[in-house]
């Protein structure tokens, strides 16, 4: 009897003793399993172009704009051109009432050849010691006289009318036919639409980032959806005395093959100002700091945990920051509110900043 309460006692003491083991094993490993991952925003790190971009707006112009001005007073007889026509070189643009002109010239020419005759005379005299020297320089300078009235006449002759200096397009017609212009009057404005620039002002703290030679991007309002490129030209040596701009000249002479672009046009022109391409930045929100001069990010490691790494910053342009030293390409960072995270916690990326690679789309 002794002996069975005795085996009974043990298996009791056995199977106590096990339930007591096996329940703590459970404790343990529920325990174990509790930690849950925190929910965050990833960015993977990758260049990117970082460059300043300067954008200004301004109207289309001609490069060289010519105002042809009457170099005579008279009467418009004929005109030829009217505005938008293209001219060459040499043409007919308008011709005024010579007839006046004409027959002074003509009256100019009777006396040149008075003068000559007088003059050859003059000379066969003094070879014969007829004369004395002082009539027959006299003669000479008569007849010198006479031939530059007659050039001076003939070149006023020439402005009656009125030619294309090369080729152009006419702007502007200041006159008709039948008007009565006085000297120095304008008559046309004229271009060569074939080089076109856009001349923009850019502030100093901006200008100096820029060189000649410089490629730009420009919209014009009257092609909405049209990328047209450019060329900075030239950059003025002053600023205007009035809005403390530099105006910055860009030419479009490149995209005027088809004479698609007119003056006039408003183009706005994008130029990088600060050139950075392929730099590692990350998400401005993303740095920590540790003091004033030490910044840091997390890093999700291998583990799914973060990481601290600390990390030499550049410049900060359009809420991005620039890493010098740190990080490399294919680096996942916390991408956004990293102040409410502690190093080396459990993390799942549930959303990302940007697009990310095809490399880290499996982690998601």
């Amino acid at each position: 009897m002794k002996s069975s309460l005795a085996v009974l006692f043990l298996s009791v003491s056995f199977l106590f003793s096990f339930f007591l083991v096996t329940g703590c094993s459970s404790d343990l490993e529920t325990e174990a399993d509790s930690e849950s991952a925190t929910a965050i925003a990833g960015y993977e790190i990758a260049p990117r172009d970082m460059s300043r971009i300067v954008r200004a707006s301004a109207r289309v112009e001609a490069e060289n704009v010519v105002t042809i001005s009457s170099r005579m007073s008279g009467l418009i007889r004929q005109m030829n051109v009217r505005e938008g026509d293209r001219i060459r070189s040499g043409d007919v643009l308008l011709s005024f009432d010579i007839d006046e002109q004409e027959a002074e010239l003509e009256r100019a020419r009777a006396e040149l050849e008075l003068a000559t005759a007088f003059y050859e005379r003059n000379r066969t005299l003094l070879e014969r010691e007829a004369i004395s020297t002082a009539e027959y320089e006299e003669s000479r300078a008569n007849r010198r006289i006479a031939e530059s009235e007659v050039k001076l006449l003939e070149t006023r002759l020439g402005f009656g009318t009125v030619r294309a200096p090369q080729d152009l397009v006419v702007l502007n017609r200041y006159v008709e036919q039948g008007d009565a212009v006085s000297n120095n009057e304008p008559l046309f404005r004229v271009a060569d639409t074939r080089r076109l620039v856009v001349r923009v002002g850019i502030p100093e703290r901006d200008v100096v980032h820029l060189e000649e030679g410089q490629q730009t991007e420009l919209q014009i309002d009257a092609f909405p959806d049209e990328v047209f490129s450019g060329i900075i030209q030239r950059i003025y040596p002053s600023a205007d005395d009035n809005s403390r701009l530099f105006t910055v000249e860009v030419s479009l002479r490149a995209e005027q093959q088809d004479l698609m672009i007119r003056p006039g046009y408003l183009a706005r022109v994008s130029m990088d100002a600060d050139r950075r391409e392929d730099v590692l930045a990350v998400p401005s929100e993303s740095l920590l700091a540790s003091s004033q001069e030490e910044r840091f990010v997390y890093i999700i490691n291998e583990e799914e945990r973060l990481e601290r790494r600390d990390v030499i910053t550049g410049i900060e342009r359009r809420n991005w920051t620039e890493i010098r030293e740190g990080l490399e390409p294919g680096n996942v960072v916390v991408g956004a509110n990293p102040s409410n995270l502690r190093e080396n916690i459990l993390v799942n990326v549930t959303r990302w900043v940007e697009d990310r690679s095809p490399e880290v789309a499996g982690r998601r």
